[in-house]
């Protein structure tokens, strides 16, 4: 790996498409991508925090030290030394953008948007499905066991979920502040149309005061749509060549996955979707 690659935060709302735009870039020779959420890693020194919603004022040179010490570790490519980009997506950033900042000052960062009633509706799935095997066990290869006492809240809400909600894990991504406190008491879908209003309120306002040409705004439904906002994405980064990521994205982009939320919502839970995050969406360019 270069000494100072670029480094690149993809953040977004759980279920936003953060993931497929980092598996679509990663194909390319010069660009290291971490292939998992490391909310554990962003944790370090601040488990026992209760929510996700860090400030640069919780950072310690110990807890500066010990990420940037981390991060590249985590990069799977079999050429390090040709990596130029390195890309991390960890969702709960989006509730901390300034936090990640301050650690990585001449970062860049790409705020992808979604549809909330989409994003509600896909994070109401993943609420209920048990993480994948593979994955924990991929995860836990790298997991540094200092960082003990966030293995066990993870491991306590797996539990909590199972015993006391009927669910495969107490709680599901993001957490904002007072999150705890209403899971099991509000229905989960306004738990989820919190979520992504709360992460995607608090990127849009921190990342205004971040330097414009280390900041990039997009839409998901416009990426799977056209071409050239990956194009577009390409250029912000400093990715030269592009044949290979145009090659991947047209091999993994899926376009039937704009709208389900107008199936699989029930008027009921889209009202409730609706009163919490219509005015929001609405401002984002989304149809009431």
């Amino acid at each position: 790996m270069s000494k100072k690659p670029t480094h690149v935060f993809l953040l977004g709302a759980g279920r936003s498409g953060t993931k497929f735009l980092r598996d679509v870039l990663g194909v390319s020779p010069n660009i290291g991508v971490i292939p998992y959420d490391i909310g554990y890693v962003w944790r370090y020194g601040n488990e026992s925090f209760p929510s996700d919603e860090y400030t640069p004022e919780m950072i310690t040179p110990s807890i500066e030290k010990n990420i940037r010490k981390i991060l590249p570790t985590l990069v799977e490519k079999n050429d390090n030394s040709q990596i130029e980009i390195l890309i991390e997506k960890s969702v709960p950033n989006t509730l901390r953008p300034s936090f990640v900042r301050t650690i990585y000052p001449d970062a860049k960062f790409i705020h992808l948007i979604r549809d909330g009633r989409s994003v509600t509706e896909s994070a109401m799935r993943l609420w209920s499905t048990p993480p994948k095997k593979g994955y924990l066990l991929k995860k836990m290869r790298y997991f540094p066991w200092r960082s003990y006492s966030y293995a066990l809240w993870y491991f306590r809400n797996l539990l909590k979920g199972v015993f006391r909600f009927g669910q495969s894990q107490r709680l599901w991504g993001p957490r904002y502040s007072g999150i705890d406190k209403e899971v099991g008491i509000l229905p989960l879908e306004l738990i989820c149309a919190r979520q992504w209003k709360r992460c995607v309120e608090v990127s849009i306002s921190q990342l205004k005061s971040f330097p414009k040409d280390k900041v990039l705004t997009i839409h998901y439904e416009d990426l799977v749509k056209d071409q050239k906002i990956l194009e577009g994405v390409c250029d912000f980064i400093g990715v030269s060549n592009k044949q290979d990521i145009m090659s991947n994205y047209d091999k993994k982009v899926v376009h039937s996955n704009v709208d389900k939320w107008r199936e699989s919502l029930s008027s009921e839970q889209l009202k409730v979707i609706n009163k919490e995050i219509s005015s929001l969406n609405s401002s984002l360019g989304y149809e009431r």
